[in-house]
């Protein structure tokens, strides 16, 4: 080949006898597919959505959780006991008319909204136990903290439904509780809810698992002081009454209430007295009335309202709030 086109006038001007030869022809058609080849690889490396990455970490860690006995126990174990522990001591008080009963009811329905929020101890490890892992897989671009957040609250809230169906069969039908059964399942549901969201709140801002577990008591706590149970809302300090609106309990109690109560024969009877000798009836007594206390819909949207807030908490603290240390 050399001899033929040196023959060919081309001489010894190599670069013209390569662009001539059949190797540079065999080149370029090689080097074409190849990188047709490359492209498409390219293609397929594109990096996923977020979309994408939330369905991989519930298919793979949210599967994995509901396999975990000890996973699940946490979360069954306070409905199981809870839910004996009430039918022992109020089987049947629900429909009951007299004045103990009544007022028995009224704070049952107020300590089933408090232990969901002392129940959410049990959510703070899912956040600090993972603490190295997230940071791990957040360096490696693996997702974003809202993705993670969202995979945890998927997670959780599923099986909050199962949890919380079950906890509300037994204590509606076994206290023959009144009104709504969807209702008290939404309330408590939602109070669940609230619940793990502020745990994941305090756990995403507390730098150690002892801290968070220290500061969720103290808040629910406190919030249990503005609920309406123990101090009613005309009886709180004017200083303090705004307060009682960032309290979950006033208003999952506030539903549970009206559910029990509202337009039943029980809950119409004069069984308390207000400051100028007027006879009132349970609503009345804890100022469960007007636009917002009085309605079940106001209340319940005052909760997820609050969800909403303390789940941005969460986000914020993950984003923002790093506890490890270089």
């Amino acid at each position: 080949d050399m001899d033929e086109m040196e023959g060919a006038d081309y001489g010894r001007n190599f670069a013209a006898i390569y662009e001539a030869s059949h190797v540079r022809r065999r080149s370029i058609v090689r080097r074409e597919s190849t990188m047709s080849v490359v492209v498409e690889e390219t293609k397929d490396q594109l990096a996923p959505s977020q979309m994408s990455r939330l369905l991989t970490l519930l298919r793979f860690r949210m599967v994995a959780h509901y396999k975990d006995g000890e996973f699940l126990g946490t979360r069954f174990g306070d409905k199981i006991v809870f839910s004996i522990l009430i039918l022992s001591l109020y089987w049947g008080i629900g429909g009951n008319s007299d004045a103990q009963s009544i007022q028995s009811t009224a704070a049952l329905l107020y300590f089933i909204a408090a232990i969901c929020g002392y129940g959410a101890a049990a959510f703070v490890p899912s956040l600090t136990l993972e603490r190295s892992l997230y940071y791990r897989e957040l360096s490696d671009g693996c997702y974003a903290p809202a993705t993670y957040y969202m995979a945890k609250f998927i997670e959780e809230g599923v099986l909050a439904t199962i949890t919380s169906l079950i906890f509300c069969l037994v204590v509606h039908f076994g206290c023959a509780l009144q009104g709504n059964f969807f209702l008290l399942f939404i309330s408590y549901y939602l109070t669940t809810m609230m619940g793990i969201i502020l745990a994941y709140a305090v756990a995403a801002v507390s730098p150690t698992m002892e801290a968070a577990n220290a500061i969720l008591p103290t808040f629910v706590t406190i919030w249990m002081f503005f609920g309406g149970l123990f101090i009613v809302f005309d009886k709180i300090p004017r200083g303090w009454y705004w307060f009682s609106w960032t309290s979950f309990l006033r208003y999952s109690w506030g539903s549970m209430m009206l559910n029990q109560f509202a337009g039943e024969e029980n809950g119409s009877l004069p069984v308390f007295y207000g400051d100028d000798g007027q006879a009132q009836n349970i609503l009345e007594f804890y100022g469960l009335e007007g636009k917002v206390m009085g309605s079940i819909g106001a209340c319940l949207g005052l909760l997820s309202g609050l969800i909403g807030a303390f789940s941005l908490v969460g986000v914020l603290g993950l984003m923002f709030i790093r506890h490890d240390k270089r």
